[in-house]
């Protein structure tokens, strides 16, 4: 275990991994990048709140579409 993570390792059962290595893959992600902007949007607009279905908002649809493409790339 040389690799320096700030001492932070996951036990994948094949042996300590660092998980800044683990990070580094979610944060490339465009599917995760794009739907964590969807949530990120809810809970502070007005109009999520307002209405029944998110997706009435055109912000939150925009970025649900957004992740929609992301997922079939």
């Amino acid at each position: 275990m040389t690799e320096a993570t700030g001492g932070r390792w996951l036990d994948t059962g094949n042996g300590p991994k660092p998980l800044m290595v683990a990070a580094g893959h979610i944060a490339q992600n465009g599917e995760r990048t794009a739907y964590q902007a969807y949530l990120d949007h809810r809970p502070g607009c007005a109009d999520c709140a307002s209405i029944e279905s998110a997706l009435e908002c055109p912000e939150a649809a925009r970025l649900w579409d957004a992740y929609r493409a992301a997922r079939t790339t």
